[in-house]
């Protein structure tokens, strides 16, 4: 199983040895409450989702939302060959994948028309994938039984979704902040692509 490609480590702080013993200093106020201190990110709110009705597989589907909502569907080769669609809860189409020798995929508004390889791009120690959509750079990286969507910087990563496989179901749990920066139709296609079980690279 691929390790997580983050660590996380502490703040590391040095205490001044030196103290004013004048009785005229005015007390300053303490520091102790405003320095950063380890501790774990809060727990994101996550919006869950459903691929459902596998028929057979999560290549025909249905993406199921809160309060029982179908969100998306996934149709492949219907009525295209060779194609994957995904339509929204108004029956646009909104996610096109083409199924060659390396995947093309083509999400409306949001990510053009590119190779799967390209898009969600294997690091070369084969431990993460890296994601562009809305002008940043993300990471899918394992974490347990799950595949979690990071933004990379500097100390502990953010997280912005996971995908779980269940029985006879994929869960796509996804922060409220992603879906309102428009991450939703983006983590609907990632997941799809790392759990329909076919070569993406």
């Amino acid at each position: 199983m691929y390790s997580n490609p983050f660590t996380q480590g502490g703040w590391q702080s040095s205490a001044n040895p030196r103290a004013s013993s004048s009785s005229n200093t005015v007390p300053q106020p303490s520091l102790f409450g405003a320095l950063p201190f380890a501790t774990p990110n809060p727990i994101p709110m996550f919006v869950s989702f459903r691929f459902t009705s596998f028929s057979p597989s999560i290549l025909n589907s249905t993406v199921m939302g809160p309060q029982g909502k179908t969100y998306f569907r996934v149709s492949t080769d219907i009525p295209t060959p060779g194609f994957t669609i995904i339509t929204n809860s108004t029956n646009q189409p909104t996610i096109i994948i083409e199924w060659r020798k390396h995947p093309v995929l083509e999400i409306r508004d949001i990510v053009p028309k590119q190779q799967s390889l390209q898009w969600l791009a294997l690091a070369p120690e084969k431990r993460y994938r890296t994601m562009t959509a809305k002008g940043k750079t993300f990471v899918w990286a394992p974490d347990g039984e799950s595949i979690c969507l990071y933004s990379p910087g500097v100390g502990a990563p953010q997280t912005f979704a996971r995908v779980t496989r269940e029985e006879g179901a994929v869960a796509l749990d996804i922060t409220a902040e992603a879906i309102q920066i428009g991450l939703l139709d983006v983590c609907v296609a990632a997941a799809l692509l790392l759990q329909c079980g076919r070569n993406i690279d």
